[in-house]
């Protein structure tokens, strides 16, 4: 049967419902809580995880997503070097959250610091998940993300049609 729908969030397919798209700035309150937008909450109402990302971010996974993240990590040989490094930044940097009645996760200390969030702070739809960036930090990675050679050599590995 499909998935309910979510207002606010136009229905194209059950996969693209359940994506993660936008960009949404909020901020963090004194307690280390965020302010989730309304158009992710009822995706994340099954409970999700906060881990490191790659850049000083943070992501944000539903729970299913986590777990097959988890099950292709748990694959990894624990006699790799670089194996033992994914799993600890995947596992060793992560946390269970889930929403409060206010629509807000509480992120740890040590994964705010990690990405230096501190007052404002931009949520990016990032498809299966999304990222949480210091307000400072996404202002760069924008300017990369925005500059058209870049992106034409970027797009151009990809085949992106339709059809």
């Amino acid at each position: 049967m499909g998935t309910p729908v979510i207002a606010g969030v136009p229905r194209v397919s059950d996969e693209v419902e359940r994506m993660f798209l936008g960009q949404f700035t909020h901020s963090f309150d004194a307690k280390g809580r965020l302010t989730i937008p309304v158009r992710f909450r009822a995706t994340l109402a099954g409970g999700a995880f906060v881990t490191q990302g790659f850049d000083r971010n943070l992501l944000v996974y539903t729970s299913e997503s986590f777990d097959r993240l988890a099950q292709r990590a748990s694959t990894l040989s624990a006699t790799d070097p670089n194996a033992r490094a994914i799993r600890r930044l995947i596992f060793g940097g992560a946390t269970e959250v889930s929403l409060d009645s206010a629509g807000r996760i509480l992120v740890p200390p040590f994964l705010r610091e990690y990405a230096g969030l501190e007052g404002d702070s931009t949520l990016v739809g990032a498809g299966e998940y999304f990222e949480i960036w210091s307000a400072e930090a996404w202002t760069k990675e924008r300017r990369s993300v925005n500059d058209p050679e870049s992106n034409a050599q970027r797009f151009s590995e990809f085949d992106l049609s339709a059809g």
